[in-house]
């Protein structure tokens, strides 16, 4: 190889190849041999002289310049020949390499073991590792360990020279090292090895009984478990011997030596079957590592007896200890039972006993206790029988209580509605109760109290309303063990809340071409400046502004249009929100108002015809436009379509004024729903609908009559107040869902679910025999002869319900009005009869004013409702017809009675079933 630079630096016996021994490499003294140049000849200088020579020409003329350059780039591309042949020369520039050797004695050295060198080494002697490298620069060195998951941290001194030193090694500090060196050139070189660290620790020897007999004496036939533990690297083996006597497996029929499955090395329990007197003796358990690193065996022993028992003990403190700081505190441990006689530690559960604690025996003492010293401490008593018995106490170092609001949480602002909560950070032993008010006593707090109570110091106020803003006091409770005064702080509470308004909502009804003007009115809210308006018509935009002084804004329309009508609101805003006054403004006019006093339709002479006297007044009719016409809808009940048609009105109506119109056609006794609606020219107003029913009229002159129970007064019909209990107006759509079946209607006459009909309701507290009364109007007629039947006849007919096992008995009477009141049984009828209606009819021949009774008479049971609908009375008798026609379809028999009754005949046809 020829020799450049690098053979130079060769030339220097005894010195480290370093990049700065030897001579320097200059340009001009050497250059590689393997470099040729299009502009200079590299000729080969003889082999002793190890150099290479290059010759040098003067320069032509003109040619100074570029000969200057020339030299040059001669120099660079020397300079790069030589790092190349640097790196390519092993003898110069070298990558790391790595040996791990050992000094000092050790166990045992295995070469190869899992591809790496295994060094043992026994637990407290010197662990002495070099790394030998070579590389070229001097590669730097570095130890690391891997233990499993953990890393081991040791000597920073040691971790970056090539000997690791550790002193008294321990357990915990065998694993794998490696050592690692780099120089810059190729990869790192890397090895490691094994350290095992031997150890065996002193047996320990625990006794315990069988499961179930955990007593605190050892009795004879109780099995009895010595369980012999000790620590060790490589895995421990252990041996049993009573007294001097070695016990094997088998060789006495008492004991028995096993490992349980769930532990590791070798067999370690004695188990002792049935105690018997030869088995209270000295037991000894030896642990061996045989021998290994020179670690000798080990030996513990234990006195077993029939007092042999578990530790007990008792702490002659309270619990918890609260003191004072600097006063002197002792904690007393006793045992009460043990054999051996139990051995007591004091421990602490977070850290360590305290430096300054003084321990002698079971007594524990700390001079000049510091709240640092605050915390729970145990005593522990083992015997290494059984389990270890523990007793605690907690010892609380009184602090005086400190009281303070955080700077961000007063004042403390909030919006109505919202979640806040009232800090008062609280410091001291034990920790004081907060007690919150409101600084002005005589408020309430939220929940009504006038004093809350909070164990954190923390105030939480749900649902915030304006009324909470104000002053909070927090103070502490009056007790913790110092004798001081009461700390309290104050914290401040915003309530933001928007605008109140008024009016929410105003209907303006005005005609057009009118002027109005609409004001919204600001009643409270916080916060109050910088209040803003704004009016809007729908979606558009109408005006903004700010409140200066006053306390309303108003929006005004000199002349009202179709344009101009709508919904205007105004919007006043401040920063937790905003109120609305909202303004409905329209020509529309106002609805009609039926008049209700005369309730009989108008009499028409026409068979099933009759008419209605529909009468109304206008509210407000000088509000808006002149009502030119009425739009009349009318429809029979139940019934989907309307008929219409306009009733004009000529001139303006004048308020209170009373509007007739008559309904004529109208079918008898069909019910019907009438629609009036106001027309003016800026188009329809609010409807008014009304029903309308037939009912025949009571006065002056009965001509005819008919209830079908459907209106809210029930025809007039009343309840005696001298019977047991009441008739119910019910409907089957409106039934209690927990009626009795089994009894009733299931529809009114009609057979619709929505009609309504009278009926008595049996069941409890009804009692049999009670009885309902309802009396009907009273009917006036005019008086003709008052000695016979020449009088005018009424035909008196109803329907009636009366399905039930336990139905009972419905009367019919008829009361006369004169002198004296004479009450006349007209009809009855009893049992039950079927889910269905029936229907009855009855002449009867007044000559003065009367009511008819119906009596409904309660049964043996809750099966007993009893029902009446549709009761009719029309001039003139009932036609043969339906008499005949009833009786043959009912089975009733007909059954003409006079009834001689001075000043009154009355002749009474009565439908009763037949027995």
């Amino acid at each position: 190889m020829s020799v450049g630079c690098a053979g130079l630096l060769r030339s220097a016996p005894g010195r480290r190849r370093t990049g700065t021994d030897g001579p320097r490499c200059l340009p001009g003294r050497a250059a590689p041999g393997h470099l040729r140049s299009a502009r200079a000849r590299v000729e080969r200088a003889p082999p002793a002289a190890g150099l290479w020579k290059v010759p040098l020409r003067p320069p032509r003329a003109g040619y100074v310049h570029v000969h200057v350059k020339m030299d040059l780039v001669y120099g660079l591309v020397w300079l790069l020949t030589v790092l190349l042949e640097g790196i390519s020369g092993q003898g110069v520039y070298a990558p790391p390499t790595v040996r791990i050797v050992h000094s000092g004695l050790a166990c045992n050295i295995e070469e190869e073991r899992y591809s790496e060198r295994v060094y043992t080494i026994r637990e407290g002697e010197t662990l002495e590792l070099t790394c030998l490298v070579t590389g070229h620069p001097r590669p730097q060195i570095r130890w690391t360990k891997t233990a499993g998951s953990a890393s081991d941290r040791f000597q920073d001194s040691s971790v970056f020279n090539e000997t690791l030193r550790i002193t008294n090694i321990q357990r915990h500090q065998g694993g794998r090292y490696y050592c690692k060196a780099e120089n810059g050139l190729g990869s790192p070189a890397i090895k490691s090895i094994r350290v095992d660290v031997y150890y065996l620790d002193d047996p320990v020897v625990t006794v315990h009984q069988s499961i179930g007999e955990a007593k605190e004496q050892f009795y004879y036939e109780r099995t009895v478990f010595l369980r012999c533990v000790a620590n060790s690297n490589p895995p421990v083996r252990y041996s049993w011997r009573r007294g001097q006597e070695v016990l094997l497996q088998g060789s006495d029929k008492g004991v028995e030596i096993y490992e349980p499955f769930f532990t590791q090395g070798e067999t370690k329990i004695l188990k002792l079957k049935n105690l018997r007197p030869q088995d209270y003796a000295n037991y000894s358990c030896t642990a061996s590592v045989r021998n290994v690193c020179n670690i000798p065996d080990k030996m513990v022993s234990f006195r077993l007896s029939n007092k042999t028992a578990s530790p007990s003990i008792k702490l002659l403190v309270d619990d918890p200890i609260v003191v004072n700081p600097g006063e002197a505190i002792t904690l007393v441990c006793v045992t009460t039972g043990g054999e051996p006689v139990p051995s007591l530690t004091w421990v602490r559960s977070f850290g360590t006993l305290p430096e300054k604690t003084v321990l002698n025996g079971g007594t524990l003492t700390i001079p000049a206790i510091t709240s640092e010293d605050a915390g729970t401490y145990s005593c522990i008593a083992n015997n290494n029988v059984g389990n270890p018995a523990k007793k605690s106490t907690n010892i609380v170092v009184r602090v005086p209580p400190n009281l303070t609001v955080p700077q961000e949480k007063s004042p403390l602002v909030t919006r109505e509605g919202d979640t806040i909560e009232l800090q008062c950070q609280v410091t001291g032993k034990p920790k004081p109760i907060i007690l919150w008010s409101r600084a002005d006593k005589e408020v309430a707090m939220p929940d009504g109290s006038m004093q809350m109570e909070s164990y954190d110091g923390t105030l939480r106020i749900v649902n915030v309303s304006r009324e909470m803003s104000g002053m909070y006091r927090c103070q502490t409770s009056q007790y913790n063990g110092f004798n001081v005064k009461p700390r309290e702080a104050l914290v401040q509470l915003i309530v933001q809340y928007p605008p109140a308004v008024e009016p929410a909502f105003l209907e303006i009804r005005q005609g057009q071409d009118r002027s109005v003007t609409m004001s919204c009115r600001v009643l409270r809210a916080y916060p109050i400046r910088v209040l803003t308006y704004e009016w809007r018509l729908g979606n558009k935009l109408l005006r903004t502004g700010q409140f200066d002084s006053q306390e309303y804004t108003e929006y005004p329309v000199k002349s009202l249009s179709n344009e101009n009508y709508g919904v205007y609101n105004c919007s006043i805003i401040n920063e937790a929100g905003a109120g609305r006054c909202s303004f409905l403004v329209t020509g529309k006019a106002y609805a009609p108002e039926f008049y209700y006093d005369t309730y009989n339709p108008v009499w028409q002479n026409r068979h099933r015809v009759y008419s209605y006297s529909l009468q109304w007044t206008q509210m407000n009719p000088e509000a808006v436009d002149r009502i030119v016409a009425y739009r009349l809808g009318i429809r029979q009940a139940g019934q989907q379509r309307w008929w219409e048609q306009e009733i004009k009105i000529n001139g303006n109506i004048q308020k209170g004024e009373l509007i007739t119109y008559n309904l004529t056609e109208l079918i008898k006794p069909e019910a019907y729903e009438v629609r009036l609606t106001p027309l003016t020219k800026f188009g329809e107003g609010d409807s008014t609908i009304r029903v309308i029913k037939y009912s025949a009229p009571v006065n002056p002159h009965l001509r005819e009559f008919h209830c079908g129970f459907e209106d809210g007064n029930i025809c007039l019909f009343t309840q005696d107040d001298t019977d047991n209990f009441d008739w119910t107006k019910q409907s089957t759509a409106t039934r209690n869902t927990k009626y009795t079946p089994n009894t009733g209607p299931n529809a009114d006459r009609s057979g619709s679910k929505e009609g309504f009909y009278m009926y008595i309701e049996t069941s409890r507290p009804r009692l049999e025999g009670e009885k309902a009364r309802l009396l009907s109007p009273v009917f006036s007629i005019a008086p003709k002869n008052p000695y016979g039947p020449t009088n005018t006849a009424y035909c008196f007919s109803f329907f009636y319900h009366m399905y039930g096992q336990h139905i009972g008995v419905l009367n019919v009477y008829l009361r006369l009005k004169g002198q004296t009141t004479i009450e006349n049984p007209l009809w009855s009828s009893s049992g039950n009869k079927g889910q269905r209606w029936n229907e009855a009819h009855v002449n009867i021949y007044p000559i003065t004013s009367f009511q008819l009774i119906f009596e409904g008479i309660r049964g043996p049971g809750i099966e007993g409702d009893i029902a009446i609908d549709d009761v009719s009375i029309a001039e003139g008798e009932c036609a043969k017809q339906d008499l005949t026609t009833k009786n043959s379809v009912d089975g009733a028999v007909g059954i003409l009675v006079h009834i001689w009754l001075f000043p009154v005949i009355v002749l009474i046809s009565i439908l009763s079933p037949r027995r």
